[in-house]
């Protein structure tokens, strides 16, 4: 057995209280596996916090009372050390859903009364038996499509619940395999320093080669799914090259891990660029430079990229363009309600 699979039974406990829909158990099992002063950077507009009191005060907490019978399906647990030469650092990633009934407004998005679900993907740093560090991303804009007050421009790809590995290997259990999984990531490596020399003119750049004819890439909501060579780089890749210009990806700066078949990167940010043309996110250029944030994981068959979850915090980035989503939204939530409703909740 390795620190790692440690790491992955650490993280059990607190994944099975996160699927009980039990909120004492939840609190119990967050200040069980956090440092008191874990550092936690969540997307917008949950944002940064220290210790697992403040996770549970503005995080948990109220997700609870939106939903009470919310539980966390994971679809990809993996662990390993930061790789690359000279890095240290030893990681856990989940990747999955939030499942619950919609029962009472949660950060302003109207409750449905009707179940939700919300993709997340979350990279925990352990040491001596305590989370110290967490970096996380939610779809929240997943709830709010499924809310009915959609507050952002159309996506290209295809919205849906998304599923893990299509090979159900995503939840790994078996032991730590360090040779196998620096294969992964190195392929996954060398793709994204293919990918990134990719431009407007060149949108299926960086995927010959290194991603499987019938691929899938699950994106966050907003962006979409796409599949194979043609449907990735006219869907996805080509908004992102005819719409941003000195495009760079910090990929030294980033936290890449591997297990077995599954690759992890968290990068915040991951990339920075201008945005200067037509097309990124259905918005006119404005001139500025963005950064991104995101979480990725990918998974490596037979020695090609078969599956990519990509998660990109896209509330920063509209806010970064100069686009208010929740101020959008609350316009549309006010529009659908009734006067007298309105005028109480003023």
């Amino acid at each position: 057995m390795s620190v790692h699979d440690d790491n992955k039974a650490l993280v059990a406990t607190l994944r099975a209280a996160l699927r009980s829909a039990d909120a004492a158990r939840i609190w119990a099992a967050l200040h069980a596996a956090f440092s008191p002063d874990a550092a936690i950077r969540l997307g917008h507009p949950l944002d940064e916090m220290t210790g697992p009191e403040q996770l549970w005060q503005r995080v948990y907490a109220p997700l609870l009372d939106a939903m009470p019978d919310m539980e966390r399906a994971d679809f990809i647990v993996m662990a390993g050390p930061r790789w690359g030469e000279g890095k240290s650092g030893n990681w856990v990633g989940l990747g999955g859903n939030i499942l619950g009934t919609f029962r009472a407004d949660w950060l302003g998005i109207p409750a449905s009364g009707r179940p939700v679900h919300m993709r997340y993907h979350e990279y925990l740093r352990i040491e001596d038996g305590k989370i110290v560090e967490m970096e996380g991303l939610w779809d929240i804009p997943q709830v709010m499509l499924q809310a009915g007050v959609w507050p952002m421009a159309p996506q290209s790809g295809v919205e849906w619940m998304c599923p893990g590995p299509t090979n159900g290997g995503g939840v790994l259990t078996a032991p730590c395999d360090e040779t196998r999984a620096d294969a992964s990531v190195q392929l996954v490596w060398d793709m994204l320093h293919d990918l990134k020399q990719g431009t407007a003119d060149t949108p299926e750049r960086g995927l010959g080669g290194y991603w499987h004819n019938h691929a899938f890439w699950y994106g966050p909501t907003g962006l979409g799914t796409a599949r194979g060579h043609a449907g990735i780089a006219r869907l996805i890749f080509k908004q992102f090259r005819d719409g941003l210009s000195d495009n760079t990806r910090h990929l030294d700066e980033g936290v890449f891990f591997g297990d077995q078949d599954i690759v992890a990167f968290t990068g915040w940010p991951s990339g920075t660029a201008v945005h200067s043309g037509d097309g990124f996110l259905g918005l006119a250029p404005t001139g500025k430079r963005i950064t991104r944030r995101s979480l990725d994981f990918w998974r490596v068959e037979e020695g090609m990229v078969r599956e990519c979850w990509v998660m990109v915090d896209m509330i920063d980035l509209y806010c970064q363009l100069g686009v208010d989503v929740f101020a959008r939204m609350r316009m549309l939530t006010g529009a659908r309600r009734p006067a007298q409703a309105v005028g109480a909740a003023a």
